[in-house]
């Protein structure tokens, strides 16, 4: 009888085959487990951390009001006010009530429904009055200052058969405006909740980037010391193995630390904390996952290949360090560029080339020095950059990936010729 013929899979099949399986062991290894574990509590404690820090900075400052019929006019004006952190005060109607219980003080007052400072205007002039002194909040004490005053000047205008409402145009007119001859071409408002969204997507991106190059790097060496790798190289091509490990590793990297993500989002979203209204989140999160690919696609395949000129995890370290410090540097250059010019010709030159647009890119954007069409050429040049990279990390990988012992020098690894 002649021998059964042996079934030949397609290179699509070998990748999902070995995509597959980096997944299920990367995603469902204990050590994985636990740092996920330990990173979403981290993030969660650290948000609540943040928000009990920042407690009641969310909460509208509550301002009673005790005021007789002829001023019951000014609470739709009060209503107006912003305390310090922006937000429109509460106006609470405390009229008949004594200003010592809507403050909360005394053992038979109701703390959850007390005010922060009462306005008393029954009296022949307006008192503030606060339970301890460091109550009084300057913002809104100084707002409610001008309502007062504002209204009284009205009075005085209406006593003397003026018309307030054209004063008020008058004065609003007579308001020089601020004319700026040199704007700068980046877009400095709002600075701090755009450096605090810069760094969120920073640190993810280096994270999951650099974290996802080293698991792979560490995964061939271990194949390759085990000797697993020639088993795996009887059944599937080597560059299907390549793909199949960064495609897995990379879902598999992506999965942990996408519900550390969204996980971190919804709390800080629900505490409160999350930056709203300088930067477009939504915009940013594209931004970053677009770019987080790319760049792990270029690191990963890099990484794989460093991984394959040494046979011991104790070499893993210094094989990889090029491209660690590789990653460091647009990395750290993101943080410089935004405490810097970040229009600057050179952050600008820097942004296209492919092993800093990654990082660059996104930071551009979030800093509202970057259009969506300055994105989009990047990518392009990087797209174009990653068939190379590739290419040579496929090369390297392939003719390293079976020579255990010493390290190989990556110029033998060059200079042979695939078998």
């Amino acid at each position: 009888m002649p021998a059964p013929e042996r079934s030949v899979i397609s290179r699509s099949q070998e990748i999902r085959l070995v995509a597959g399986r980096e997944l299920r062991a990367q995603l469902f290894k204990r050590s994985a487990v636990i740092a996920t574990l330990i990173m979403l509590v981290l993030a969660v404690g650290g948000i609540l951390v943040v928000a009990h820090l920042t407690g009641g900075e969310d909460e509208p400052f509550r301002l009673g009001v005790s005021a007789s019929d002829s001023a019951a006019g000014l609470e739709s004006s009060l209503e107006q006010v912003t305390d310090a952190n922006g937000l429109a005060i509460e106006v609470v109607d405390v009229s008949g009530t004594e200003a010592e219980a809507a403050l909360g003080i005394g053992a038979d007052s109701d703390d959850d429904a007390a005010v922060d400072m009462v306005l008393d205007l029954t009296g022949s002039s307006p008192a503030l009055k606060v339970a301890q002194e460091g109550d009084a909040n300057r913002a809104v004490v100084a707002a409610v200052t001008d309502v007062l005053q504002q209204a009284a000047l009205s009075e005085q205008i209406s006593a003397l058969g003026g018309d307030p409402a054209q004063v008020a145009v008058s004065l609003a007119e007579a308001v020089p405006q601020v004319e700026v001859l040199d704007p700068p071409e980046q877009d400095s408002a709002n600075f701090g909740a755009r450096y605090t969204v810069l760094l969120i997507v920073d640190i993810l991106l280096f994270v999951i980037v650099m974290g996802g190059g080293q698991a792979i790097a560490m995964g061939v060496v271990e194949e390759k010391s085990s000797r697993i790798v020639e088993i795996l190289l009887a059944c599937v091509r080597p560059t299907s193995l390549l793909a199949g490990k960064v495609l897995g590793t990379g879902t598999a990297v992506l999965v942990s630390y996408g519900l550390v993500g969204v996980i971190a989002g919804v709390t800080a979203k629900l505490s409160g904390v999350l930056p709203a209204g300088a930067v477009d989140i939504d915009t940013a999160l594209v931004a970053m996952v677009v770019w987080m690919i790319v760049g792990y696609t270029i690191y990963a395949v890099a990484y794989a290949a460093a991984g394959s000129l040494v046979s011991r995890q104790e070499d893993v370290a210094n094989v990889v360090m090029p491209l660690t410090m590789t990653l460091m540097v647009p990395y750290v250059l993101s943080f410089v560029m935004a405490l810097g010019d970040s229009s600057s010709l050179l952050y600008r030159v820097l942004a296209y080339l492919p092993p800093f647009a990654p990082f660059l890119m996104p930071a551009r954007l979030v800093l509202g020095v970057s259009s969506w069409g300055e994105q989009l050429v990047a990518l392009a040049i990087t797209l174009v950059f990653i068939p190379v990279v590739v290419w040579f990390a496929a090369t390297v990988y392939t003719r390293a990936v079976t020579r255990t012992g010493a390290r190989v020098p990556l110029k033998e690894v060059l200079a042979r010729r695939s078998a």
